[in-house]
């Protein structure tokens, strides 16, 4: 069986999100493993893939038209979350997304299977896409293989001049969309008093509207001295701050998988994640769970974690880490390479 790979998501602006790491991540898996008598090819032009027996796009994007409307090959895409048609008083698009919407579903009805990152997901995709569930196949998600427990004092020490790092804080890793719901973060922050370091390269684009509004906020509610933004960091450095936080915050209203509290359960840090969608998936019995409505419940939570004594702190690391260790990249691949055999199967 020869499988085809786009991977355009790792050379595009999406090669340091989420998506970007999915596809490296995957791939890199492939060329480690051993995988029987399947061969792997790659292509960054999702319009002209190669001649093969599957044809996998990691990536797909509801209001662009990407997806070859019919193909005589099997095809499997990874669909991350459908975010924009849960929330589209959030999420506008023009004339023009609305035909790539009509095309892209389209193209989905010739689909062969369909991965996802989690239940909640799958649910969604079937009720917003209308794609048969028999159709999608769960696959959660792992850590890059870089995020772990750090215990080296001097390698933590010299990514935290590096960056300028607060003694404490609460980190927060992402981007700037309305589901981030990152006014109610701002809030719980102004109601502890804690600093807050925030990673991501949406947070520092000032072309974006949504950051220009982010600053402005922070602006009005006299944060700026408790608030450090870095942009883009490398996991090199990441997996260090990870390490020196206090706790990792993510209150989104809505995530199709969230990977954020899984690095940090890999690196023994405590999480504050939302009580809703995938989030309650991953986080299961280690998370702390706040409502993301609620900047007092938030900040509760958080206050909750600072004062953890240093047993407590010890305990919740190593149920942190036993938690993440259900995740790999090996069974992601595993995975994936059964959902290539089974279309491959279905059309052979």
């Amino acid at each position: 069986m020869k499988v085809a790979i786009d991977i355009s998501p790792t050379k595009t602006g999406h090669k340091v999100r989420g998506i970007g790491s999915y596809t490296s991540n995957l791939i890199k898996e492939f060329r480690r493993g051993e995988w029987g008598k399947t061969e792997f090819g790659f292509f960054d032009n999702p319009a002209t893939p190669p001649p093969a027996d599957v044809i996998h796009y990691p990536y797909f994007d509801l209001f662009f038209h990407t997806l070859p409307v019919k193909s005589k090959t099997s095809r499997v895409v990874t669909i991350h979350d459908v975010i924009p048609l849960i929330f589209p008083e959030h999420f506008q698009v023009g004339v023009k997304g609305k035909v790539n919407f009509f095309l892209q579903k389209l193209a989905l009805k010739n689909i062969d299977a369909i991965i996802c990152d989690s239940q909640t997901s799958k649910e969604d995709i079937a009720s917003r896409l209308s794609v048969p569930r028999e159709k999608i196949s769960v696959i959660y998600l792992a850590a890059d293989h870089q995020f772990k427990k750090i215990d080296n004092q001097s390698r933590l020490t010299k990514v935290s001049k590096k960056y300028k790092l607060p003694k404490e804080f609460v980190l927060y890793v992402g981007d700037v969309n309305w589901n981030k719901n990152l006014q109610n973060l701002l809030e719980s922050i102004k109601i502890t008093g804690v600093n807050l370091v925030m990673v991501g390269q949406a947070l520092t684009n000032k072309s974006l509207p949504q950051t220009q509004a982010l600053d402005k906020l922070i602006k009005k509610m006299n944060l700026s001295e408790k608030i450090v933004k870095t942009g883009y960091i490398p996991n090199e450095d990441l997996v260090s701050i990870y390490n020196i936080a206090s706790l990792i915050i993510l209150p989104s209203y809505y995530e199709g998988f969230g990977l954020p509290i899984l690095e940090s359960m890999v690196c023994g840090t405590p999480v504050i994640c939302s009580n809703v969608a995938s989030l309650t998936e991953i986080g299961k019995d280690t998370a702390v769970f706040c409502d993301p409505t609620d900047p007092n419940d938030i900040s509760k939570k958080i206050d909750m974690i600072l004062k953890f004594t240093t047993i407590q702190k010890e305990k919740a690391s190593q149920k942190l880490i036993k938690r993440a260790s259900k995740f790999s990249w090996q069974k992601v691949a595993t995975e994936t390479i059964k959902v290539y055999k089974s279309v491959s199967l279905l059309n052979g």
